[in-house]
C-alpha cells in the first residue's frame, strides 16, 4: 500500500466549482477547486494525470465528473503545443512550475480521476496480499542471542500437555500447541477439513511462524557464519560446521527420540511377537497370550506417536535451516556489484533445487543412525536366538551395508555431475528466454533448441545412470531381509538344528525392522550427500569476493567528488588452464561457448581507468564525453564503488542517485518504480513527473500510474524506461546524481525538456555527472571531461576546451559539421540531434498493455465486453492454480509419454514378479515349517518317537533347493524391475521436457510479454526436477508397496478368513480418510508450486539490478521483500509436509488395528490354525503397520508430485503456437527476396485480442534498394512496423508483400531468415566473440574480421588475449553498451540479407563512430532495402524517403525535401521543434 503523503495535507473543503461549458471534460471529485493560475503552466493539459494517494477512492466508489475551465494550452492539439513549445519555454522557468504545482496541490487539486473514469478499480487480491505482507511485519520478531535454557523456552512449551490456541486466526497454530497436538498434528486438522469442504485459498493459510521466518533464522545463521569466518579465516571456515551449530540441539533431540522409537519397534517382534507365537503352540493359559498381544499392540502404538514427534522436530529444523541458508545467500548477493563467474541461471537453480536438498539434508539425513543401531541390536539378538550359524545370514545381510554405501556414493557422484549439467541447462534457458525476441527475429529457434537438446541429452544420460542405481537400491530394501533369512535358515537347518515358527518369524520381523530402519533410509544417505554438495555450493556463494569498500570522504566540505591518481579495474573472466589429463568425453560435441566457459572460472582484474585526477565541487554539472569504450560508464561505476581500486583514492560526499545506460525496471506499478519504497510526497512526485516529461505517457496507461509494468519494462518504450529511471532518481532527492547517457533514448524535444527542467532546473543545486554522446548539451555544463582509453584527455569549460585543445574541439566541430552537411537548403534543419529511440522491435511505443496514444478504438461498449477478470493496468497474468483432483487425463499423458499402456503394463508385471517371488519365499517357509519333520520317527537309544526337528524331514533337500533358487529369482527380478522402471520414467520426463520446450519456444511474443521469466524457469528447473528425480522415486516405492500390501493382506486372509469382514471395514475407513484429507495435501502442494515463481522472479530481478539497488541503498527493501516471498513459500511447504505426516499418523493407527485384529484372531483360534501359518499372518500384519500408512501417504504424495506433470502438460497443451516454421508448399526460392520490394496494404494490428489497434490501415510501398526513414512521436507505431514485418504479431487486417509474395503465407523461418534486424537493445550470449557473431560456424575468420573492421571493432577485439575466442559473459557485461551494439551490427553484416531493419541501432554510440557507421551501412548495404527508425535527423535527411507515423497511421510519406518544403507538415514541425531545442543549447 502507498505510504501517506508527507507533504502538506490537502484540503477537501474548497467550494464546489461552477460547471462551465468547455470542449473538454476532466473527471474530478466535486470538491476539487478551479485552478485559475494555470496560464503560466506549460502543457498544463498534462497535470490531471497524477493520483494523490491521500484521496484514493474506496473500492467500487462512484466517480463524479465535473466540467472545469481549462487554460488555452489544454484546448490546443498536442502537435500545436509542441510547435509552440519554444514560446512557452521562454515564458516559464522551474520556479514558476514549482509554485504552480504547490498552489494546485495545496488547494486540493486532484489528478488521475480520469483513471477512475476509465474503469480502474483497485485489485482486491492485491490489497489482500499487501495486508498479508503487513501482517508479517507485525508478527515478525528480531533474533536475539540467548544463553542457557532461556534459548529453549519457546520449544519447551510444546511439552505442556494442552495449551490455549492463539486468538489471531492468521497466526501459525503450531506456535501455541501442547504436547498432544504437537505429536498428533491435530493443530492442522481444521485446515484439512476446510480443504475438503470448500478447498483452500491463500487467505485460509496462516502466515509463517515467527520462529520459522527467513529474517529471524538468517540473522542467527549469519551471526554463526561471521563468528566462524572471524575465528578460522575465510579459507578454513567450514559452512558445514556452522550448519551443525545452527541445528545442533534440535538434531540431538530428534536423534534421541528416534532411537527410542527404534527400540520400541525392536521390542515388538523380538519379545512380544516371539512369545505370542510360542504361546500358540503351547498349553499356557489364555491370559498369558493376552499379555503378549496387548504388549505387542501397545508398544507399536507408542512407537507411532514417538515417530510422529521425530518428524515434528525435524520438519521445523529443516524449514529453519532452509530459510536461513537461502536468506543468507540472498543477503550476500545484495553485497555484490556483479556475480563474477556465476550466471543468473546458476543462482536461480541454487534457490530452486538446493533449497529442497538442504531441507532433506536435515529432515531425512539424521535417520541413517537407525541402520547401524538396529543392525547391532539385530546381530546380538539373532546370535542369542539361533546361535553362531545365524551369522552366515547376518554376514550376508551386513555385506549389503558397504554395498548400499557404495550405491549412495555413486548416486551422490552422479547427482553432483547431473546438477552441474542442470545448472548449465537452466542457465541456457534463462539466457534464451531473456533473448527470445532476437532469437525469433533471426529464426534461430531450431539452432538454439538443438543446443538445449544437447545439454538435455547429457543430463538424461546422467539421470539414467543415477536412476538405475537408485532403483536397484530401492528394490533391495524389501529383498535383503528375505535373502538374509533364506541364507540364515538354510545354514541353520543344514547344520542339523531345529527351527520353530516362533524363531523363524521373530527373526524375519527382526530383519524387516533392520531394513525398515536401515535400508528403507538408504535414500537418506543420498540426501546427506546431496545436501553436503548444496552446502558447498552455498559456501561458494558466501565466499565470493566482495569489492573492498574504497570510497572515502573528501577533505573539503565544498568538494563533492575527489579522485587522486585513481587507477581502477573490473573483474574479468579469464581462462584457467587445468592440469588434467585430456580425456575424450561425450560432451566433446558441445558448443564452443560451453567448452570455453567450462574453464573460465579464474577471476582477474583488468584496469580500465588510469591515473584519474578529478575534483568536482558541490552543485557542479560535469559533462563527460568520449568514444565507445573510452571508460565513461566505468567512471560512473567507480563513483558507485563497484570497481576495484588498484591505486590512488576516490572520495564522494553525500548520497547518490544513479541512472544507468540501460534502465532497470521493476515488475511493479509505474508509481512504485518511481517511489522505490520511499514515502509518497505528491509535490515531489509531480515535479519528478513533469521534469521527466512523463505526464502524457501516464495519461494513456490503462490505470494511470497504478498500471503494472512488466519484467524488464516490456510494456514501455526505451524512452519511457529511461525517463522513468530519471524520475526515480529525481524523486529520491540525493546529493550526487550519476547520469549515464540518460538522453540517448529520447527525441531532441523531450531531451531538451529533460535537460532544462531536470538537469539544469530541478538538479541545479545538486552535483551532477552527466555522461552523454549528445554534444549539443555540453556547452551548458559547468565543466567538461573528455575521456580517451580510460584516461582524462581534457578537462575544462566548453570555451576553454574549444580554444586550448584540439581533440575535443575537433570532436565538437565534427559533430557540428555532420549536422550542417545534411540539408544545406535549410539553415537550421540539420542542426539537431534527435533520438526517438523506442523499444526494440516489439512495439512498446504503443504500450503493449494495448493502449495507444489518441487511440480512437476505445469505446465504452467494447470495453465492457472485455474479460473482467483482469484488472485494468495489470499486464502480468496471475499464475493459475488448478483445483480439484488430478484428472485421469494427466496420468494418461504420463503413461503415453512413458511408452503407452502395453509398456507400462509390462513394467508393472516386473513389480509383480519381484514382490511375488519374495512373498512366495515366505509362503514356502511356512509350508516347510508346517510340514515339520514330516512325521519322521527317530530312535534315540531304545526309544522311538516322532521327531519335532525340521532337519529330519525326508523332503528337506527339496525344500532347501526351492528355497535356495528363490534367491536368484528375487535378485533377477529386482534388477529387471529397476532397469525397466528407470527407462520408462526417464523416457516420460524427457518427452515431456521436449514437448513443453518446443511449445514454449514456439509461443508468440505475447506469451513472453505477459509471463514472468521466473515462472517459466520454475517449469524447467523445479518442475522438471520433480519429474526427473522425485516423482520416479516416489512412484516406484508406491507401486512396490501396493503389491507388498496386497501380498500381506492375501496371506492374512488365507490364514484367517474371518479377517475379511474386518478388512472391509478397515478399507472403508482408509478410503474415507484418504479421500477427505488428500485434498488438503494436494492444495498445499499446488500452493507451494505457485508460491515458488515469485521467489525466482525476484532473485532474477535483483541480480539484474544490483548496481541500481546498491546505488540507492535499497538492499534492505529488496531483502525484506525476498524474505516475505520466501516466508510465503516456506509456510505452504511446511504445511504440505505436516499434512502428509498428519495423514501418516492416523493411517498408522488404523494399520495397527490390522495387527491387533490378527493377533486377537490368533489368540481366539489357537489350535484351529497352525502356528507356522499364524506366525506368517502376524509377520505380514506387523509389516503392514509401517507400510500401509507409508503407501497411502505415498499415493497422496505421488498425486501431489503429479501437479508438476499437470503444470507441464498445461503448458504443452494450452499454449498457442506461432505459425509453422516452414510450409513446404509455400517455400520461396533460395534467392528470395531478390529485389527487396516491400508493400503494406491496409495493415491493421493489435498486440493481443483484448487490446486496441496500434496500426490503422497502414499503406505504403518501398522500392528495391530504397533507404526509408521512419519518424514519429512516442506511441506513433514506428517499431510496430518491424513487429508486423517479422510477424512477431500477426495482422488483424490487411496484408504485407515482399517481392510480390504475401508474407502471411510463408513459414516463419522462411520469412525471418531472409530478413535482418539490428535491434535497439544489444543482445550478446554467453560464449565467445566468434560464437556471438557466427553461432553456427557459417563464416570464415576472414569474413568475421572484415565485419569487425567495418564496424570499427577490429582493433578492440584484436587487443583481447584470445581474439575471436575471447569469452563473453552473461549479457555481454565485459563490453560497453556501445561495443555490444557494434558487435550486433557486425552480426547483421555477416547475415547479408536483402532487407535490413534498423531499430535505432546507433543510439548508444558516440557521434564520431556513428558517422563512420552510417558510411559503412551505406556502402555495405547499398544493394539492400533499409528501413531505419530515426535516431538522428541527419540520418533521416539522407534517406530516400521518410515515413512519418502518427497515432498508428502513416501521416506523411515522401522525400525529406518535399516534406520540408511544406511548413505545415508534421515532419517540418518536428524539425522546427528540434531546431528550437538546438538553439536553446
Amino acid at each position: 500500500m502507498d505510504s501517506p503523503d508527507n507533504g502538506p495535507s490537502e484540503s477537501n473543503e474548497a467550494p464546489e466549482s461552477e460547471p462551465v461549458d468547455c470542449s473538454e471534460e476532466m473527471p474530478v471529485f466535486e470538491e476539487s477547486p478551479l485552478i485559475t493560475n494555470s496560464e503560466e503552466i506549460p502543457m498544463l493539459e498534462e497535470l490531471p494525470l497524477i493520483k494523490n494517494s491521500d484521496q484514493e477512492p474506496a473500492l467500487k466508489s462512484p466517480v463524479k465528473t465535473v466540467r472545469i475551465k481549462l487554460p488555452p494550452t489544454c484546448l490546443q492539439t498536442s502537435q500545436e503545443v509542441k510547435s509552440d513549445q519554444e514560446s512557452l519555454d521562454n515564458d516559464c522557468d522551474v520556479g514558476d512550475i514549482d509554485q504552480d504545482i504547490d498552489d494546485a496541490l495545496d488547494e486540493g487539486y486532484m489528478g488521475m480521476e480520469c483513471t477512475l473514469e476509465r474503469g480502474f478499480s483497485l485489485n482486491e487480491s492485491s490489497i489482500a496480499r499487501d495486508m498479508r505482507m503487513e501482517r508479517y511485519s507485525e508478527v515478525a520478531i528480531k533474533y536475539k542471542q540467548g544463553s542457557g535454557m532461556s534459548r529453549y523456552r519457546q520449544a519447551l512449551k510444546h511439552f505442556i500437555p494442552v495449551r490455549k490456541p492463539s486468538k489471531e486466526k492468521d497466526e501459525m497454530p503450531l506456535d501455541r500447541t501442547g504436547l498432544y497436538s504437537f505429536i498428533s498434528y491435530s493443530w492442522i486438522t481444521s485446515l484439512m477439513w476446510k480443504a475438503y469442504k470448500t478447498g483452500l485459498k491463500e487467505d485460509d493459510v496462516p502466515i509463517c511462524s515467527k520462529y520459522d521466518m527467513c529474517a529471524y533464522n538468517t540473522d542467527r545463521l549469519e551471526m554463526l557464519w561471521n563468528e566462524e569466518v572471524k575465528k578460522m579465516g575465510k579459507d578454513s571456515a567450514s559452512f558445514h560446521r556452522v550448519v551443525l551449530r545452527f541445528i545442533k540441539t534440535r538434531l540431538i533431540i530428534g536423534i534421541l527420540i528416534f532411537i527410542f522409537t527404534l527400540t520400541l519397534g525392536f521390542i515388538g517382534p523380538t519379545i512380544f511377537m516371539r512369545y505370542l507365537i510360542t504361546w500358540l503352540s503351547s498349553e499356557e493359559p489364555i491370559t498369558t497370550g493376552l499379555i503378549w498381544t496387548v504388549g505387542l499392540v501397545l508398544s507399536e502404538f507408542v512407537r507411532i506417536l514417538m515417530f510422529g514427534l521425530v518428524w515434528s522436530v525435524n520438519y521445523r529444523t529443516g524449514i529453519r535451516l532452509r530459510a536461513a541458508c537461502l536468506g543468507l545467500m540472498y543477503k550476500k548477493l545484495m553485497k555484490m556489484s556483479t556475480l563474477g563467474s556465476k550466471s543468473i541461471g546458476e543462482v536461480i537453480n541454487l534457490f530452486a533445487n538446493d533449497a529442497q536438498r538442504i531441507y532433506d539434508y536435515v529432515v531425512l539425513g539424521p535417520l541413517i543412525i537407525g541402520g547401524p543401531f538396529v543392525a547391532v541390536g539385530g546381530v546380538v539378538y539373532i546370535l542369542w536366538l539361533l546361535g553362531p550359524w545365524a551369522l552366515f545370514g547376518m554376514l550376508t545381510f551386513l555385506l549389503f551395508y558397504p554395498f548400499q554405501y557404495g550405491i549412495s556414493r555413486l548416486t551422490s557422484y552422479l547427482r553432483r555431475r547431473t546438477v552441474t549439467v542442470t545448472d548449465e541447462r537452466v542457465c541456457k534457458m534463462n539466457e534464451l528466454l531473456s533473448c527470445v525476441k532476437l532469437i525469433k527475429m533471426y529464426a534461430w529457434e531450431k539452432s538454439f533448441a538443438s543446443s538445449i537438446a544437447e545439454i538435455r541429452s547429457r543430463e538424461r544420460r546422467l539421470l539414467e545412470k543415477s536412476a538405475y542405481v537408485q532403483s536397484i537400491s530401492l528394490a533391495m530394501a524389501p529383498t535383503v531381509p528375505v535373502l538374509a533369512a533364506i541364507i540364515t535358515f538354510l545354514a541353520h537347518i543344514g547344520a542339523g538344528y531345529n527351527l520353530t515358527a516362533a524363531q523363524a518369524y521373530s527373526l524375519l520381523n527382526t530383519f524387516n525392522n533392520v531394513v525398515r530402519s536401515g535400508f528403507t533410509y538408504t535414500p537418506y544417505i543420498a540426501c546427506l550427500l546431496e545436501g553436503h554438495i548444496s552446502l558447498f555450493r552455498i559456501k561458494g556463494i558466501l565466499l565470493m569476493e566482495e569489492i573492498s569498500p574504497y570510497i572515502g570522504k573528501p577533505r573539503w566540505k565544498s568538494t563533492a567528488i575527489s579522485m587522486e591518481g585513481a587507477t581502477l579495474a573490473w573483474d574479468a573472466v579469464s581462462l584457467q588452464k587445468r592440469k588434467k589429463k585430456k580425456k575424450k568425453s561425450k560432451n566433446d560435441d558441445a558448443s564452443p561457448a560451453h567448452k570455453l566457459l567450462a574453464n573460465s572460472s579464474v577471476q582477474e582484474h583488468t584496469d580500465v581507468l588510469f591515473n584519474i585526477d578529478l575534483k568536482v565541487k558541490k552543485g557542479e554539472l560535469l559533462g563527460v564525453c568520449g568514444g565507445v569504450g573510452a571508460g565513461k560508464s566505468s567512471l560512473v561505476s567507480s563513483l558507485l564503488g563497484h570497481m576495484r581500486l588498484q591505486s590512488g583514492s576516490v572520495s564522494v560526499q553525500g548520497s547518490v542517485a544513479y541512472v544507468g545506460q540501460q534502465p532497470w525496471i521493476l515488475n511493479a506499478t509505474f508509481r512504485d518504480n518511481i517511489l522505490l519504497d520511499e514515502p509518497f510526497d505528491a509535490k515531489r512526485y509531480y515535479r519528478a513527473i513533469h521534469a521527466c516529461n512523463l505526464s502524457q505517457d501516464i495519461g494513456v496507461l490503462p490505470a494511470g500510474d497504478f498500471t503494472e509494468i512488466g519484467e524488464r519494462g516490456i510494456n514501455l518504450s526505451g524512452g519511457q524506461k529511461q525517463r522513468l529511471s530519471l524520475a526515480r532518481a529525481l524523486y529520491a532527492n540525493k546529493d550526487l546524481y550519476l547520469l549515464d547517457d540518460p538522453l540517448s533514448a529520447v527525441d531532441a524535444h523531450v531531451g531538451s525538456h529533460i535537460f532544462q527542467w531536470l538537469i539544469k532546473g530541478a538538479l541545479k543545486d545538486k552535483t551532477t555527472i552527466f555522461v552523454t554522446h549528445q554534444l549539443q548539451y555540453l556547452p551548458q555544463c559547468d565543466r567538461i571531461l573528455y575521456l580517451r582509453e580510460g584516461q582524462i584527455a581534457e578537462l575544462g569549460t566548453h570555451l576553454e576546451l574549444i580554444k586550448e585543445t584540439e581533440e575535443y574541439a575537433n570532436l565538437y566541430r565534427q559533430h557540428m559539421e555532420s549536422i550542417a552537411e545534411e540539408d544545406k537548403k535549410r539553415e537550421k534543419d540539420s542542426e539537431s540531434t534527435i533520438r526517438t529511440r523506442q523499444d526494440s522491435v516489439r512495439s512498446n511505443d504503443s504500450l503493449q498493455n494495448g493502449v495507444h496514444h489518441n487511440s480512437p478504438e476505445k469505446n465504452p461498449e467494447k470495453e465492457e465486453k472485455k474479460d473482467q477478470s483482469k484488472v485494468p493496468g495489470q499486464l502480468i497474468t496471475d499464475e493459475k492454480m488448478e483445483k480439484g483432483d488430478i484428472p485421469f487425463a494427466i496420468y494418461h499423458i504420463y503413461i503415453k509419454a512413458a511408452g503407452g499402456y502395453i509398456v507400462s503394463s509390462l513394467v508393472i508385471l516386473t513389480f509383480v514378479l519381484n514382490v511375488g517371488s519374495t512373498a512366495f519365499s515366505s509362503w514356502w517357509l511356512s509350508l516347510w515349517l508346517s510340514d515339520g519333520s514330516g512325521n519322521t520317527s527317530v530312535t534315540v537309544g531304545n526309544e522311538t518317537y516322532i521327531s519335532e526337528n525340521i532337519a529330519d524331514n525326508p523332503k528337506q533337500h527339496f525344500y532347501q533347493t526351492v528355497y535356495a533358487c528363490l534367491i536368484f529369482a528375487i535378485l533377477g527380478t529386482s534388477l529387471l524391475r529397476g532397469f525397466a522402471f528407470m527407462k520408462t520414467t526417464l523416457l516420460a520426463s524427457s518427452r515431456m521436457h521436449d514437448q513443453v520446450f518446443v511449445k514454449v519456444f514456439r509461443s508468440p511474443m505475447s506469451f513472453f510479454d505477459t509471463t514472468p521469466i521466473g515462472r517459466i524457469i520454475n517449469i524447467f528447473s523445479r518442475d522438471m526436477d520433480e519429474i526427473d528425480v522425485r516423482l520416479p522415486m516416489t512412484l516406484e516405492t508406491f507401486v512396490q508397496n501396493i503389491w507388498l500390501i496386497m501380498s500381506s493382506l492375501v496371506f492374512v486372509c488365507m490364514v484367517f478368513p474371518h479377517f475379511l469382514p474386518i478388512l472391509v471395514v478397515l478399507a472403508i475407513m482408509f478410503a474415507f480418510i484418504r479421500k477427505v484429507f488428500r485434498i488438503g495435501i494436494r492444495d498445499f502442494k499446488r500452493m507451494e508450486n505457485v508460491s515458488r515463481s515469485p521467489v525466482y522472479s525476484h532473485v532474477s530481478t535483483t541480480v539484474n539490478g544490483l548496481a541500481t539497488i546498491n546505488a540507492y541503498g535499497k538492499q534492505e527493501m529488496f531483502t525484506k521483500k525476498f524474505m516475505l516471498l520466501f516466508d510465503e513459500n516456506s509456510c505452504v511447504f511446511f504445511l504440505f509436509n505436516c499434512a502428509m505426516r498428519w495423514l501418516a499418523i492416523r493411517l498408522d493407527i488404523l494399520a495397527l488395528l490390522v495387527t491387533a485384529c490378527t493377533a486377537f484372531l490368533s489368540l481366539l483360534l489357537r489350535g484351529h490354525v497352525d502356528a507356522a501359518f499364524a506366525g506368517l499372518a502376524l509377520a505380514y500384519a506387523a509389516q503392514l503397520s509401517g507400510i500401509f500408512q507409508f503407501t497411502v501417504r505415498l499415493s497422496t504424495e505421488t498425486e501431489a508430485r503429479f501437479t508438476s506433470v499437470q503444470r507441464i502438460s498445461n503448458y504443452a497443451k494450452g499454449l498457442v503456437s506461432e505459425a509453422p516454421s516452414i510450409i513446404e508448399s509455400k517455400q520461396p526460392d533460395e534467392a528470395w527476396p531478390k529485389y527487396g520490394r516491400v508493400s503494406f496494404r491496409k495493415v491493421q494490428m493489435k498486440y493481443r485480442p483484448e487490446t486496441p489497434l496500434v496500426l490503422h490501415d497502414v499503406t505504403f510501398d518501398i522500392d528495391s534498394m530504397e533507404n526509408i526513414g521512419v519518424v514519429g512521436r512516442t506511441g506513433s507505431g514506428k517499431s510496430s512496423l518491424g513487429v508486423v514485418l517479422f510477424r512477431l504479431v500477426e495482422l488483424t487486417g490487411g496484408s504485407i508483400r515482399i517481392d510480390g509474395i504475401n508474407i502471411s503465407t510463408l513459414g516463419l523461418e522462411d520469412l525471418r531468415s531472409r530478413l535482418s534486424i539490428i535491434p535497439q537493445d544489444p543482445v550478446l550470449f554467453i560464449g565467445t566473440v566468434r560464437y556471438n557473431l557466427d553461432p553456427f560456424d557459417n563464416h570464415s575468420d576472414e569474413k568475421i574480421w572484415s565485419a569487425l573492421e567495418q564496424t570499427h571493432m577490429k582493433e578492440r577485439i584484436s587487443n583481447l588475449d584470445l581474439k575471436l575466442n575471447a569469452p563473453v559473459i552473461e549479457n555481454g557485461e565485459n563490453f560497453s553498451v556501445g561495443e555490444r551494439q557494434l558487435l550486433c551490427m557486425a552480426r547483421a553484416l555477416l547475415r547479408n540479407s536483402k532487407i535490413l531493419f534498423l531499430d535505432e541501432a546507433t543510439a548508444a554510440i558516440d557521434t564520431e563512430t556513428d558517422v563512420k557507421i552510417q558510411k559503412t551501412l551505406k556502402e555495405a548495404f547499398k544493394s539492400c532495402t533499409m528501413i531505419t527508425i530515426a535516431h538522428r535527423l541527419n540520418t533521416v535527411m539522407s534517406c530516400s524517403r521518410v515515413i512519418v507515423m502518427d497515432s498508428g497511421r502513416v501521416a506523411e510519406f515522401d522525400t525529406p525535401k518535399v516534406l520540408l518544403s511544406n511548413p505545415s507538415s508534421l515532419f517540418s514541425k518536428m524539425v522546427a521543434a528540434a531546431d528550437s531545442s538546438w538553439e536553446k543549447q
